[in-house]
């Protein structure tokens, strides 16, 4: 997760929990940073035929 407004983010996690509890904790802490972004990669591999 990503805060819109200053732009800190949270530890990298494969779980929900954690990032979802840094954005609570975040903005208790801040009271005006109200938007964040969600990070989300996707491993994508490709190959040719032949």
């Amino acid at each position: 997760m990503k805060c819109s407004v200053c732009c800190k983010e949270s530890a990298p996690d494969g779980t929900w929990e954690p990032p979802q509890t840094w954005v609570l904790e975040h903005s208790a802490k801040n009271p005006t940073h109200l938007s964040y972004v969600e990070i989300i990669t996707r491993p994508w591999r490709t190959w040719m035929e032949s």
